[in-house]
């Protein structure tokens, strides 16, 4: 069972009995988590009215089902459909404090975790646990870079050396680092037993198939492409620029992309594993789909007591990344 309460200060007030659905979600691009919550506006319902609800923009959200903690947000938009109807709260997790916020630093001989938490100090954000990357970063100067960004470039540069992947999620109201693509346990979309609605798409819109390798005097020490994606779809290129203590061919062969699968579907008993970044095992005969996805979005419902979900998944596991160049801040 859901359970909706609203949080101010010390005080809280379970709502869940004026609430007529909740949809709560995120991407890997959105990165913060959103909760929307429906609560029916109705004055002559004493069961309502008794709760006497003043919710406002900026009151804290918490959601738990069965127990478990699943989201913690502040709510930042407030939508009143009709005198007799209901009433819209828009809440956002704490990651949106990261996303809003900027800052201004000189990081040298450091690591990707060490700069999350000093910067998550520095704006007060509470730091759960981080993914160690053991990789010293030797010079990053950010002026004006948010504070996500200017942890995802830290760990984007690390991830050039480690070959993981990273993702920041919000536990609760700690910030969490951790390694991209964990495989949701006890858990598989079949046919015919909880999947509906499924559709494939592909796209080229992301492609790079050539990539050129610079020195830092501009000069032009190598290069990798896909000849395959060259010939038949044209030159998509992008440049990469010699690191210290970074293979240039293999942090160039980790930019090329080609066409691009996505998987949208529906399924009709939601579990809370399946988040943004986790993967998930998929079969179907009918399109053919047969493995472990990941996830690239996800939205949960809960309306009359049912938990369904809709998620888009990818073919690849691919990281929100963040390229630091020096040049830009100079």
């Amino acid at each position: 069972m859901l359970i909706v309460e609203l949080i101010r200060g010390k005080d809280i007030q379970d709502i869940s009995q004026a609430v007529a659905s909740v949809t709560w979600g995120g991407s890997v691009s959105q990165v913060a988590r959103t909760a929307d919550i429906v609560v029916l506006h109705a004055p002559d319902d004493r069961n309502i009215t008794n709760l006497n609800l003043q919710i406002e923009v900026g009151d804290i959200i918490r959601l738990q089902e069965n127990e478990e903690l699943i989201f913690i947000g502040q709510v930042i938009t407030k939508e009143i459909i009709s005198e007799t109807g209901t009433i819209t709260y828009s809440s956002v997790d704490f990651l949106n404090h990261l996303l809003k916020s900027t800052g201004v630093y000189n990081f040298s001989n450091t690591t990707a975790e060490q700069i999350t938490r000093e910067v998550c100090a520095d704006f007060e954000i509470s730091v759960g646990s981080v993914a160690e990357t053991n990789v010293p970063i030797k010079k990053m100067i950010l002026d004006g870079n948010t504070v996500y960004d200017i942890i995802m470039m830290a760990y984007t540069k690390a991830a050039k050396q480690t070959g993981e992947k990273y993702i920041c999620r919000m536990v609760g109201t700690d910030l969490i680092v951790e390694i991209k693509g964990t495989k949701v346990k006890d858990f598989i979309l079949l046919e015919g037993i909880n999947l509906t609605d499924i559709k494939i798409s592909e796209t080229m819109d992301n492609m790079v198939n050539s990539v050129k390798i610079y020195d830092d005097t501009g000069k032009q020490v190598g290069e990798v492409k896909e000849e395959e994606w060259v010939r038949k779809y044209g030159v998509y290129q992008q440049i990469y620029k010699k690191e210290k203590g970074v293979n240039e061919t293999i942090a160039a062969n980790n930019m090329l992309r080609g066409i691009e699968e996505k998987i949208s579907l529906s399924v009709i008993c939601g579990d809370l594993q399946c988040l943004a970044g986790n993967a998930v095992e998929v079969y179907d005969t009918t399109t053919g789909l047969s493995g472990l996805f990941w996830i690239e979005s996800d939205c949960h419902t809960w309306e009359n007591g049912i938990h369904t979900m809709s998620l888009e998944l990818n073919f690849k596991n691919i990281m929100d990344s963040k390229e630091y160049e020096e040049e830009d801040v100079n």
